[in-house]
């Protein structure tokens, strides 16, 4: 199996965070979310993982090298900005017609029961129910069969929204679509998306898509979703999680940190090498080298570098920035 992975986007609805850092290299209940992700496909053994960059493209490749380099990692970058459609077309040349491949989208962490694709393998897409579809891409079904699929309908007929998570077990069943799009020059919004090329499968190939039901959806992009992540997967961390004995009051912290006279409460992680003295913290992530003294923070993401001294408050913070308060 090949497991394609894009993570090519700029990460605009995670400024100033992501000004420095990729959306999938940020801190997420005690890991980066890539690492999630590949800690997630660990019990798959795919043959190869194909990893879709672009945008600091670098820094991910580094990072990868260096923390899972015993992967079957391929890289390929997505030069431009074209949509998803465009991306997962730009890692299937070299994947064989007739593997199977599997499609999880950069920005989400999904817990899911692995033990379909290694059963009937059969091709799904995974959803979850929503009282919000119209948010959505939805399917819409008969059945356990998907018969057309719809980018945020205004009057949804369905609330089974698309998460992320596509399942083909003969990929030149999509690939194929994917090159049409490419080739006529055939976008939605300006981009050439997956859906449109999933929409034309189902309409002319004799293949059935089924929908699969997720049982953890963990968005990540943008920052409030992040900080729902963080704190979701600090309190009920799926059976595979790795940091559970790191875990306390919901929190996780660093071996490599420091705290001081320090108060953490609920759904806290801090980074590497990170200095927290005088200070109480709450509901928020504490990237790597950070120093904090003598504050009071809840519902933020700091970013690595970063220190706050003397002050009060929710804060959202790039990489190296500094922020003085008045002592009390």
């Amino acid at each position: 199996m090949t497991v394609i992975i894009p993570l090519a986007g700029y990460g605009t609805r995670l400024r100033p965070l992501s000004f420095s850092i990729p959306k999938p290299l940020l801190l997420c209940a005690g890991d980066t979310v890539l690492g999630w992700i590949l800690k997630s496909i660990g019990t798959l053994s795919p043959s190869e993982i194909v990893l879709v960059v672009g945008y600091k493209g670098c820094l991910i490749r580094d990072w990868v090298n260096k923390y899972y380099a015993d992967l079957p990692v391929r890289f390929v970058v997505q030069e431009e900005a074209k949509g998803l459609g465009h991306a997962v077309w730009k890692a299937g040349e070299e994947i064989p017609p007739d593997g199977d491949v599997l499609i999880y989208l950069g920005d989400t962490i999904f817990d899911v029961d692995w033990d379909v694709i290694e059963g009937d393998r059969e091709n799904f897409i995974g959803v979850k129910e929503v009282s919000d579809p119209e948010r959505f891409g939805i399917a819409e079904i008969e059945g356990d069969k998907i018969i057309d699929l719809v980018e945020k309908p205004k009057k949804p007929s369905s609330n089974l929204a698309v998460v992320g998570l596509y399942y083909i077990k003969k990929w030149k069943f999509l690939y194929s679509h994917l090159n049409n799009l490419i080739k006529e020059g055939m976008k939605t919004n300006d981009e050439y998306q997956l859906t449109d090329a999933l929409k034309l499968m189902l309409e002319r190939e004799a293949i059935e898509l089924k929908t699969l039901s997720i049982k953890g959806w963990y968005d990540c992009g943008e920052i409030d979703a992040l900080l729902k992540t963080n704190a979701g997967l600090l309190k009920d961390p799926p059976d595979w999680f790795n940091f559970k004995d790191q875990i306390q009051n919901f929190s996780y912290i660093s071996s490599s940190s420091r705290l001081e006279d320090a108060n953490l409460g609920h759904f806290v992680t801090v980074g590497e090498n990170s200095l927290i003295e005088k200070s109480s913290i709450e509901n928020s992530i504490i990237g790597n080298a950070v120093k904090i003294v003598n504050s009071d923070i809840s519902d933020s993401v700091i970013g690595d570098g970063a220190e706050i001294v003397n002050a009060k408050g929710k804060f959202i913070v790039g990489s190296n920035s500094v922020i003085y308060g008045k002592e009390c």
